[in-house]
């Protein structure tokens, strides 16, 4: 008897299991589970793009050391750049600055220097309420509208164009923009400009 008594109170008390904790390590098994099966298929979807190494101002020729390769998963509606055509980019001119640590799209490389024969470029300085509250970007099809004077009658110019370069905005809300325009505008609606009289219109990106 006393043998007995002996080994039942040596006898280490059973520990028991938490529910709470036994549910929680099942979601993070679960939560496990489901970032690795996401992982795997950004993986499996991933493909190689063109990417800039080093910056390219633009007007300048990409050349191949300006280039890198990215494995990655994109948005087709980027327009990358598939890496297998390497050859056929190097040589062609930046339609922009390119950025290192950015992909290389269709529209940020071209055969042709911008302006192009017949072309002007145009720096415009909008403020707020004089662009449309919308990330504009370059590439951009826009229409320039002459903000009339009080007493000015009649039509209104405008200068249709696209972006060529866009900075971003400043604490008043003010950004800077260069217009690709035709060059028989161009000297209209650069005095324009100056005098604070023009208002930016973005047209449909539909099909861009």
């Amino acid at each position: 008897m006393g043998l007995r008594k002996t080994r039942e109170s040596n006898a280490q008390p059973r520990a028991r299991r938490n529910p709470l904790l036994m549910t929680l390590g099942v979601v993070l098994v679960i939560v496990g589970a489901l970032v690795s099966a996401g992982v795997y298929m950004r993986l499996a979807n991933a493909q190689e793009v063109l990417a800039i190494v080093a910056p390219v101002a633009r007007g300048e020729q990409v050349s191949r050391e300006d280039l890198g390769v990215a494995r990655v998963g994109v948005d087709p509606l980027l327009a990358p750049i598939p890496a297998s055509q390497i050859e056929a980019v190097v040589g062609m001119y930046a339609l922009f600055d390119l950025v290192p640590g950015t992909f290389l799209t269709s529209d940020s490389v071209g055969l042709t220097i911008s302006p192009g024969q017949g072309r002007a470029e145009v720096g415009v300085e909008l403020r707020a309420g004089e662009y449309p509250d919308h990330n504009l970007r370059p590439g951009d099809a826009v229409l320039l509208v002459e903000v009339p004077l009080p007493t000015q009658v009649g039509s209104l110019a405008t200068f249709p164009g696209f972006l060529v370069t866009v900075s971003a905005s400043d604490p008043n809300m003010t950004i800077r923009v260069t217009v690709d325009v035709a060059a028989s505008e161009a000297v209209e609606m650069a005095a324009l400009s100056a005098t604070d009289r023009l208002t930016l219109v973005l047209t449909s990106r539909e099909g861009s």
